[in-house]
């Protein structure tokens, strides 16, 4: 199979999602064409003009392309203008993933400078060659991955599944006795209890059984449509493991969402599954609240940040639309590669005015040179009795941004004690073999952690307070998403605001991350500290995190914010500047006016 074309783009590294297509209009439609029209509308107003000139566009970039949400509408847009190949230095995960079942050719290769914009590229998949410039530049691709790009696509092996039964059914993963002869990191032995057999990091699983599937509102509409198209009305895996949130776009704030939440209550309705209704809270919150999420398992969600769930020693990631039609059909998620892990041994215990943001941040930056891409962080030592599960799952949230699958931690007194009110299923806890084999182990002491603050355009461009020298005056401030909107962080931030007023200039926005958070900081009277200093506070959603409603930026506004990506447009205008740091600091920030350390108003 050869493919040619022209190349139209060279980007340099971490072009996110957000960078391919906005995410004001994931919500609007469930026509792949659509999004085409959107293709890099904040960073490069020319790109769907500039590819109408060629019949086939090739696109270059550095490394970690595609990084960030797992939004399937980032391919659906490259392809729609003609983009028939990408070479990077590298790829984010979900990104990959979602170009292998859709089938838009992603090749990895060493150096993107001697490709120029214009010249033409011969690519053979079977050679494992680009032709360019009179040159033979060779690549690697595992055959697996070229037999999937050969074939079109992982869609038929899916359907061919369905056609001849071959369902997954919950599995039970407790009964496993597998016992390797050779020392596994905690994935490896949940894997391999899943699959029934030894499995080790780089091997590749043709069909790995989940636990938990769940969808929002805004890649659910499209998923139900993939899943009715490619299968007919046939019933999903199971009724008990697959779970419905609307959560990003609630209330409905277009027409085409409101569309999109009512297809969603129907697919419901339709095969008996549970649906969390709007104002019930964010997706990563609530089904652990409930005591769906347990050690153990195996999570996937239609949201990059379903990593959030690794807090409570499960495997969890991320997928796509198309591979969230699968996973609704059969319980699989198809061509699995085990990751490698990175052992991050934790001591000590945070300064006054540090919280696991600061934590998250600090290794946002530390992994920017790209060594977590694609690996589970596994997160362990003394220093975890220092860290409550809110913290625990507010680090777990951050590390697609720095890089990683997911993480995962360690299982102790802490989390058995919390799952002694909650659990509604057995569970076993899984921890690591000593002498487990890592791709790297490195130590962390709580203990020399700053607050940090990240800098526009990216998380991993962060910076300990101490080093910033400049006043940054702010416009509005954010304390919520999926990532600080626990009770925890509404509990420190209310420490802070308590009996002191919102600056005059900055717009604070509130949004707890579930109703039952929303009701306990009701009762115990922490919701009026915040409303008497002047913040608005609005019913549990996404917010203003995903830039599509509920105080979306002017262009010139500057914000401070607890959520986990700071992306131009990120958060409204591509004009806006977005800046992250914890609940403490944006609070202290939000009464300042300018970014402040929170230690002086604790």
């Amino acid at each position: 199979m050869k493919i040619s074309g022209t190349i139209c783009r060279i980007f340099g590294k971490d072009i996110s999602t957000d960078d391919i297509v906005p995410g004001f209009v994931l919500s609007e439609s469930v026509e792949r064409k659509f999004f085409g029209q959107y293709c890099f509308f904040n960073i490069d107003k020319n790109f769907v003009k500039d590819c109408k000139k060629n019949k086939f566009n090739i696109i270059v970039a550095s490394e970690n392309f595609g990084c960030g949400s797992s939004r399937e509408q980032a391919v659906y847009a490259l392809k729609e203008n003609n983009v028939v190949a990408v070479l990077a230095k590298s790829f984010a995960d979900i990104f990959y993933r979602n170009c292998l079942v859709n089938n838009l050719v992603a090749i990895k290769i060493k150096d993107p400078s001697i490709f120029k914009v214009g010249k033409k590229v011969e690519i053979d998949l079977k050679k494992k060659l680009i032709f360019y410039s009179g040159k033979k530049i060779p690549f690697e691709i595992s055959e697996d991955d070229l037999c999937i790009f050969l074939e079109g696509g992982l869609i038929g092996k899916v359907k061919k599944d369905i056609k001849e039964k071959r369902f997954s059914k919950p599995q039970n993963y407790l009964k496993s006795k597998i016992k390797a002869n050779f020392a596994q990191t905690i994935v490896e032995k949940i894997v391999s209890d899943h699959c029934k057999k030894i499995l080790k990091a780089g091997e590749r699983i043709e069909r790995l059984p989940v636990d938990i599937l769940f969808l929002n509102e805004v890649i659910g509409p499209g998923t139900i449509k993939e899943f009715y198209e490619n299968f007919g009305k046939i019933k999903v895996f199971s009724k008990k493991n697959i779970f419905l949130v609307l959560d990003h776009n609630v209330p409905a704030p277009t027409v085409a969402v409101a569309e999109g939440i009512k297809m969603m209550k129907n697919f419901a309705k339709d095969q008996k599954l549970k649906i969390y209704k709007e104002g019930d809270g964010i997706e990563h919150i609530v089904l652990a609240e409930d005591g769906y999420i347990l050690p153990g398992e195996i999570v996937v969600g239609t949201d990059s940040h379903t990593c959030t769930n690794g807090a409570f020693n499960c495997l969890a990631f991320g997928i796509g639309t198309t591979e969230a039609s699968f996973c609704l059909a059969t319980g699989f998620v198809y061509d699995f590669t085990l990751p490698k892990t990175i052992r991050i041994e934790i001591f000590g215990k945070f300064k006054k005015g540090v919280f696991s943001k600061d934590l998250s941040l600090f290794l946002a930056r530390k992994f920017s040179d790209g060594t977590a891409l694609g690996k589970i962080l596994e997160f362990g030592g003394p220093g975890l009795k220092n860290l409550s599960l809110d913290a625990r799952a507010t680090i777990s949230n951050m590390s697609v941004e720095m890089g990683a699958k997911s993480a995962i931690f360690e299982p102790d007194e802490i989390l058995e004690n919390y799952l002694k009110k909650i659990k509604k299923f057995p569970f076993k806890f899984y921890f690591p073999d000593k002498n487990a084999n890592y791709f790297s182990k490195i130590e962390i002491d709580l203990g020399e952690i700053e607050p940090q603050v990240a800098f526009p355009p990216k998380p991993s461009n962060s910076y300990p307070i101490s080093k910033i020298k400049k006043t940054i005056k702010i416009t509005d401030a954010f304390l919520g998403s999926c990532t600080n909107a626990r009770y925890e962080d509404f509990l420190v931030a209310s420490k802070i605001i308590k009996n002191r007023k919102v600056h005059p200039d900055v717009n604070f926005i509130v949004i707890p991350g579930s109703r039952k958070i929303y009701n306990k900081l009701l009762r115990e009277g922490i919701l009026k500290y915040f409303a008497e200093a002047g913040a608005n506070i609005e019913s549990p959603n996404c917010g203003l995190c995903f830039g599509k409603h509920m105080g979306v930026l002017a262009s010139k506004a500057r914000i401070i914010s607890s959520s986990n990506r700071n992306f131009k447009g990120r958060m409204g205008s591509p004009e806006a500047e977005i800046y992250l740091a914890s609940p403490a600091t944006v609070v202290a920030s939000a009464i300042a006016g300018k970014v402040v350390n929170p230690k002086k108003f604790l």
